[in-house]
């Protein structure tokens, strides 16, 4: 009886790109599985860079970062000692020692990346293609909860919150808006030609659609955030501004439209925007009474400082 043997080769430089190019996706799942990937990404950079990365010296900014980073974790290490040596330790110190050593593995995920990146190990075209697919998929998903009140696979939608795949979290707008830039970049990076109309179009298009996404979503705050980003854009690249008019004037068509129809959005943006005033209004106040209480306090500090002034002449001129 004759067996072949069949060998098979796992390429460590493949895994690392898949578990690196997987992090914009593990925030969809939660967080095991993103502590889970994290550590993957961890043992594979270590594994596949073995020694070099103890021979490699830092860069300038890392040495910075990893300054801030020991800083951390040597005034939680000393606050606990202190606290054990005077007897009064208790689980909350314990427990913010715990957080600081483990709060190192972003160090460590950055250090690996920086090393990976260095010796053209990682490849990000396949990180910012996921990076650049998943939120527009996400807002459409957004859009079709919206419209038949759950998404593509049954979640369904919380009062004016449409999580898309998060579910319970309401997390979907702050998501797409974090990686909303990677698909705007990524597009026009894709699409080389400058005045082309069907970049224009295709841009225009996924501008829009992660906008109603993140409007939709009943995250207000990356909506707005979300606006901001679209005019550093215009500011910063030239090539965009046409595009990002454009954008602009179908979202504001398309918001109007939306809380004018929907009373749950126009009621949740206008309580957004209430709050907003009332906090500006109530900081200008608080401003400006400062500003009078120190402007009073300099005039009569001046005041008392020339009557003292007056007194010490009188008392000077007649010293009986």
């Amino acid at each position: 009886m004759i067996s072949d043997k069949i060998n098979l080769k796992i390429n460590p430089t493949l895994l690392v790109n898949l578990t690196f190019c997987f992090l914009p996706i593990n925030f969809i799942f939660g967080n095991l599985i993103t502590n889970i990937n994290t550590l993957l990404l961890c043992v594979l950079g270590i594994f596949h860079l073995k020694s070099k990365i103890l021979t490699n010296k830092l860069n300038f900014p890392l040495k910075i970062i990893s300054l801030f980073f020991l800083l951390v974790l040597f005034s939680t290490s000393l606050n606990f000692i202190e606290s054990l040596y005077f007897g009064e330790s208790d689980k909350f110190d314990l427990s913010r020692l715990i957080k600081s050593i483990l709060f190192l593995r972003f160090f460590i995920i950055l250090l690996l990346v920086f090393l990976l990146s260095k010796f053209e190990i990682i490849n990000y075209k396949l990180f910012f293609t996921s990076a650049a697919i998943l939120p527009v998929l996400i807002s459409i998903d957004v859009i079709f909860q919206y419209i038949f009140g759950f998404n593509v696979i049954g979640i369904k939608s919380l009062l004016h919150h449409n999580a898309s795949f998060f579910g319970d979290e309401l997390i979907a707008g702050g998501y797409i808006q974090n990686f909303s830039f990677f698909s705007i970049l990524f597009l026009t990076h894709l699409i080389k030609k400058n005045e082309n109309i069907f970049k224009i179009f295709l841009t225009t298009l996924t501008i829009c659609t992660l906008a109603i996404g993140i409007m939709l979503s009943g995250n207000r705050m990356p909506f707005f955030l979300f606006l901001f980003g679209l005019f550093l854009l215009f500011l910063l690249h030239k090539d965009s501004r046409k595009t990002v008019l454009i954008s602009y004037l179908i979202i504001f068509i398309i918001f109007e439209l939306i809380t004018y129809t929907d009373r749950n959005m126009f009621n949740a943006y206008y309580s957004f925007f209430s709050r907003v005033q009332t906090s500006v209004v109530s900081l200008s106040v608080k401003v400006k009474n400062d500003l009078l209480s120190n402007t009073q306090g300099k005039e009569k500090s001046e005041k008392e400082e020339k009557w003292k002034e007056d007194l010490n002449e009188v008392t000077e001129a007649n010293p009986y």
